[in-house]
């Protein structure tokens, strides 16, 4: 049994691989804009000039290093004075790098329920469309969904052996993580939280462990930052203004007038609209703040042209396993949460991670980080639906035997 999950596994990372492989290769790219341009152009600055600014050609901190010192590195080998097959480079790289989080995904199903369970999450990590498509773009989706899966199995091994070398890499993975992605941090407490509710009492050293592995990481960007700006910068300053404010539209009306909105104060003007719009229309911003959000961000996927790649029996197959992956995921939470501690880590986690992202701009982009939730909670309901059908089977069978 155990050889023939690891083998499964290997079929289906192979399975994985060249999916995304065969899109990337096949793939048509425009030319660079928004966000995969900028990330470009910072790597390709910090390479020419020593200069690591986002946006601008003097140094700042709008967002955090990890993705563009990955580019730089890339770049730094391969060249880029012709920059499309660098480019290629990096997209390839990723096809191999998102394998990691397919891993992971098998790791923590195995651990928080069976190897079965693991084997389903990571199947639909496999084929679900934003996965693969990601692999085609410069951003920092790929990185990030590896590294974070690793941070979640770190926490599971906390909470449930509660090891030294657990707390040290789960530290050094946040670190990683938010040097991509800051939005990452609020789940740091969670496993400390499992351990304080099972124990009441939490090993001070160990977290002082994780914090001290957490900052040896973080170092040497605070280092940048303070040496640069001659003042502590915690992760990055500026950039999410920007989201948070957009998400003070309520259903995109059109309300902000970005070309007077000062871009130094954004997340005061969001602050403001929020505080106008409840003292002014109070059902109006609380429904979007709350239902209209959720709706927002869950409603469709995130996968750009990859679905005119593929036969049109395949691109629905894709929608309805979006679809299923929602509402089995959210049932198999609320359904199991009260009595199972595996589904209130997934839950928790899951929680504390859309709230983050409830207070931005709701994009089907967000939704990438907190489908390795999904994908657990439905793979864990489908095994439940078989060995129920299974035991189902088995005892009207002995009973037709008369046994």
């Amino acid at each position: 049994m155990k050889r023939g999950v690891w083998l499964g596994l290997l079929l289906l990372m192979s399975a994985a691989l060249y999916i995304r492989l065969h899109y990337v290769l096949e793939a048509k790219y425009p030319p660079l804009e928004w966000d995969q341009l900028e990330y470009t152009k910072t790597a390709i600055q910090l390479l020419e000039k020593g200069i690591f600014a986002y946006r601008d050609t003097v140094p700042n901190s709008l967002v955090t290093p990890g993705f563009p010192l990955l580019l730089a590195a890339v770049f730094s080998l391969t060249g880029y004075e012709q920059l499309e097959p660098a480019l290629m480079v990096v997209r390839i790289l990723n096809c191999f790098v998102s394998l990691g989080a397919i891993l992971f995904l098998f790791l923590i199903g195995k651990r928080l329920f069976n190897p079965i369970t693991g084997l389903i999450a990571s199947a639909f990590a496999a084929v679900y469309p934003s996965y693969v498509w990601s692999t085609s773009l410069i951003l920092t989706e790929v990185p990030f969904l590896t590294v974070f899966t690793a941070l979640l199995y770190m926490q599971v091994r906390i909470i449930q052996d509660n090891k030294w070398r657990d707390h040290l890499w789960m530290g050094a993975l946040l670190g990683l993580c938010v040097l991509i992605r800051p939005n990452v941090l609020p789940l740091a407490v969670i496993p400390y939280m499992f351990l304080w509710v099972r124990t009441k009492k939490i090993d001070a050293a160990y977290g002082l462990l994780a914090a001290a592995s957490f900052a040896c990481t973080m170092m040497p960007w605070w280092i940048r930052n303070w040496m640069t700006f001659h003042s502590f910068i915690f992760i990055a300053n500026g950039e999410a203004g920007n989201p948070f404010l957009g998400g003070t539209d309520p259903y995109f009306r059109g309300t902000i007038d970005w070309d007077h909105i000062d871009s130094q104060h954004q997340f005061a003007e969001g602050l403001r609209r929020i505080k106008t719009g409840l003292a002014q229309e109070p059902l109006l911003w609380m429904k979007w703040m709350t239902i209209g959000k959720l709706l927002v961000f869950f409603k469709t996927m995130w996968v750009g042209p990859y679905p005119f790649s593929v036969p049109a029996w395949y691109a629905n197959a894709l929608t309805q396993l979006h679809t299923f992956l929602i509402a089995a995921g959210s049932l198999t939470m609320i359904i199991f949460s009260f009595r199972k501690p595996s589904i209130q880590y997934l839950t928790v986690a899951f929680l504390i991670f859309l709230g983050v992202h409830m207070v931005f701009i709701p994009v089907d982009r967000y939704v990438y980080g907190m489908l390795p939730f999904l994908m657990l909670g439905s793979a864990y309901l489908i095994t439940q639906v078989i060995t129920l059908l299974h035991s189902a089977w088995t005892t009207s069978l002995l009973q037709r035997r008369g046994i």
